[in-house]
């Protein structure tokens, strides 16, 4: 390994910097005996006049009899004594009060570095040309999973990887579930004739947008919706919430038999059909209101607020296509859930599935819905509260309509190929760990935002990493580079291959590092595990916000837009490939990109034409995304110790049980075993993060002396390293319950799974969540003993095998 890329020898200088600058905790400085640098002159002098082996009350010999004597006392000595010890409590109190009064900024320090080479050669290599034709040739042709469009991609993007130098790249095909559009057909059939109308399920053709010219090229369809017809009044549900039903069915409203017209928004496309079918209804209808991604109310934005092609919204005839899986109950393949989809594996009949719609449904246009709509007013019920949309040509009433809706929704349900491309480069130091990262390929039609941007952006950085391949460096991990098929259809592709190599990936995996729709705007967003939280600040420092004026980076933007003392971090839900890596197996994740104005999700409308004029007309995002990618890369395939903080993440699930409505006040209580965890979590935490500290100065140590590989380090300083990083990669394992979660056990996270009702959001403590909600003692008490054992696990993970025995 050459000494320009070393890792270990950049990365002393890495936490050199945070001593001189605050650790990566933001806690100040320590010295001997844990004591703030600045509080020693205090103390020292305090410790001095009040009492030391060296202070007045010392005892001294009496060298004539041999024996120790305390020292006489002058009453001026006494009197100096008293104010001594009177003024160094004020002081003392002085310095601990304004010390407090700034931890909170202290802790929310970022910590100062350098870039090391490699890490150089992220921020100056990436193209913003290069990925506008990369860019250009994804959303070329649609490529809806499993098409010849999709294959060809992934047979592009297998070429590309071994062109830039990742030549261990092959593609690895799996057999889902899929499903595409035969016929659809939607009509008012009956009642008054002036409601009766004929949906055209087409979207209009933009004369400037050229991909636009085929508006049948994927037909607007659901994925993974139920094959059938259905006839009956329509009733409008609105974002057909389980809250919107129940509202319908307190009011009188006669749901059994009905075709629901829901907007979106609110919660999954899925879940909202599987409260319609639990409501009684026969079928649903899922439409784009205006004022949810259309341009009603969006005078405050960037763009204009027009509709595509005047503004970035959504206009009267796009529709926004996507899958009807029931999220929060499984992901990927929903007839193999738990193994993989391979050619010859066994499946589950479709209607045995739990993850699977059992009515009919289509996507609709705010110009197709219109007329549902018409035909509902003055009939049933109007809600004043969070009901109605941005239309001023309807009220939003309930219904049911007077006359009937005829739904047709004939689909091929098949199994067929899909396609991952999964590039490998080996780890010099430590090859048993890898560092995985990922976007998937293929899109409802074009997908320029979603999720062509994060796949030109993956490209991109697979070029820079093969820039520096042909400069010597190593991994010092092995690194994984994914591009999946058939995210779209529920999480497929990466699913498949979580499940395929689930026993490798627990022994081996330390971090995912995902991104989807990589660029819609210059918004930076990131949802993570939390013990990622702090290298996500760090790296976001590095990275320049290309719109600033003021040299500001990505992170001071973030924090801006945050409107918080540090940029916000959500929790990890569903809606993207990191649900297999994080719900299902246990491994540290984040998913992240810049967001913006977007309207056209889904549509015919996400297109080159779209971003060009109004996404990132530079290109300049889609190179700032590259670099915070590649910048996260190396820090978890070169830094020395992973960049994984438990504490934080155990300071993040103290305060996730401050929400719960429980108490620990009864020590006896049914949740004593569950705030025990909690506190053996952060004691082990905290003993964990001291001991990492010692091993980072001592590591920088050795590597500042001139050691340039493992093999040069001292026996016991290697050993704690390994175990170190085991620990770190295991840790998030620790929260996986083998069982799963009650009534949905592929997903076996305690912490954090899709939520029951909305999907895409995060539910917190799921299991212990949903059975204080269902008020069953039998149930509570089994989720708090599960809960705190899997917590207890975690710490486990985290329990020293060093050769010392210091604290």
């Amino acid at each position: 390994m050459p000494q320009d890329y070393s890792s270990t020898k950049t990365d002393s200088d890495i936490e050199q910097n945070q001593q001189q600058e605050g650790s990566s905790s933001s806690s100040p400085k320590k010295t001997k005996g844990n004591v703030p640098s600045f509080l020693e002159p205090a103390l020292t002098w305090a410790s001095q006049a009040i009492g030391t082996s060296k202070g007045e009350y010392a005892p001294l010999i009496n060298r004539g009899k041999g024996t120790l004597e305390l020292p006489r006392q002058t009453k001026r000595k006494i009197i100096v004594t008293v104010t001594a010890i009177v003024s160094a409590i004020v002081i003392f109190g002085g310095i601990v009060v304004w010390t407090i009064a700034n931890s909170s900024e202290s802790e929310h320090k970022v910590p100062r570095r350098k870039l090391t080479d490699p890490e150089k050669v992220i921020i100056q290599v990436p193209s913003a040309d290069l990925l506008r034709e990369y860019l250009q040739t994804y959303t070329s042709e649609s490529h809806l999973a499993g098409s010849d469009g999709d294959k060809r991609q992934a047979e592009w993007t297998r070429d590309k990887f071994i062109e830039f130098g990742i030549e261990n790249t092959m593609i690895e095909t799996y057999y889902p579930l899929l499903n595409t559009p035969i016929d659809r057909q939607l009509a008012i059939v009956s009642g008054p004739e002036e409601f009766q109308y004929k949906a055209s399920l087409t979207e209009d053709v933009v004369e400037e947008d050229e991909t636009s010219y085929n508006p049948n090229t994927v037909p607007t369809f659901h994925g993974y919706s139920k094959n059938g017809t259905a006839l009956g009044p329509v009733v409008y549900a609105n974002y057909g919430r389980v809250e919107d039903f129940q509202y319908l069915a307190n009011q009188g409203i006669q749901l059994n038999g009905t075709i629901a017209l829901m907007r979106y928004g609110g919660a999954f496309r899925g879940l909202k059909i599987r409260a319609a079918e639990q409501f009684g209804c026969i079928g649903a209808l899922i439409y784009s209101d205006p004022i949810d991604d259309g341009p009603i109310g969006k005078e405050n934005h960037d763009n204009p607020a027009k509709a595509y092609p005047e503004g970035p919204w959504r206009s009267p005839s796009s529709v926004q296509r996507g899958s009807v899986q029931y999220a929060s109950m499984l992901t990927g393949d929903p007839l193999t859930p738990g193994w993989a989809a391979t050619e010859n594996a066994t499946r589950l009949q479709r209607d045995e599935s739990t993850g699977l719609p059992q009515i009919p449904s289509l996507p609709l246009s705010y110009r197709d819905a219109l007329p549902l709509l018409r035909a509902t007013e003055n009939h049933g019920v109007r809600n004043d509260q969070d009901w109605a949309g941005g239309s001023e040509e309807v009220s939003y009433f309930s219904g049911p309509s007077e006359g009937d809706v005829y739904l047709a929704n004939i689909v091929d349900d098949h199994i067929g190929p899909i396609w991952n491309v999964v590039g490998r480069i080996e780890g010099d130091e430590e090859p048993d760990h890898a560092i995985i990262i990922g976007n998937h390929r293929d899109a409802w039609v074009y997908g320029a935002v979603d999720p062509s941007s994060g796949s030109a952006a993956l490209l991109e950085l697979v070029r820079t990493l093969g820039v520096l391949l042909k400069q010597g460096w190593k991994p010092r991990r092995t690194l994984m580079i994914i591009s999946f098929d058939a995210e779209e259809y529920g999480m497929v592709g990466s699913t498949e291959w979580v499940e395929d190599h689930r026993d490798w990936l627990s022994e081996h995996a330390s971090v995912y590092l995902n991104v989807d729709m990589g660029v819609a705007g210059p918004n930076f967003m990131a949802n993570a595990c939390p013990s990622l939280r702090r290298v996500l600040y760090e790296v976001t420092h590095k990275v320049s916000d290309p719109r600033s004026k003021n040299n500001e980076t990505i992170y001071d933007t973030w924090k801006q837009l945050s409107n918080e003392e540090t940029p916000v971090v959500g929790q990890l839900g569903s809606g993207s490939d990191f649900v297999s890596f994080i719900s299902h197996v246990g491994i540290t994740s984040v998913d992240f990109a810049f967001t913006g104005d977007y309207g056209v999700y889904h549509s015919n409308y996400d297109s080159f034409h779209w971003m060009e004029k109004f996404g990132d007309p530079t290109f300049e995002y889609h190179s700032a995304l590259v670099k915070i990618w590649g910048l996260l890369t190396l820090r978890f395939t070169d830094d020395p110790i992973l960049p994984l903080y438990p504490g934080d993440y155990s300071k993040e699930i103290q305060e996730y049980a401050k929400k719960l409505p429980i108490s620990d006040i009864t020590l006896g209580g049914p949740y004593k075993e569950f705030f025990k965890s909690l506190k053996k979590l952060a004691k082990t935490t905290r003993r964990f993060e001291r001991r990492r500290d010692r091993l980072v100065e001592e590591l920088n140590e050795e590597f500042n002396n001139g050691t340039s590989t493992d093999e040069d380090l001292p026996s016991v300083l290697y050993k704690r390293m390994k175990v170190t990083n085991e620990r770190l990669t295991h840790f998030e394992r620790g929260f996986i319950d083998p069982e799963g979660l009650k009534d949905r056990s592929w997903f076996k996270h305690i912490l954090y799974a899709p939520h029951m009702w909305t999907g895409y959001h995060s539910q917190v403590f799921p299991a212990l969540s949903e059975a204080l909600e269902s008020g069953d003692s039998e149930k509570i008490q089994y989720a708090v003993d599960e809960t705190a054992s899997r917590i207890r696990a975690a710490s486990k993970y985290l329990k020293e095998d060093y050769d010392e025995d210091d604290d």
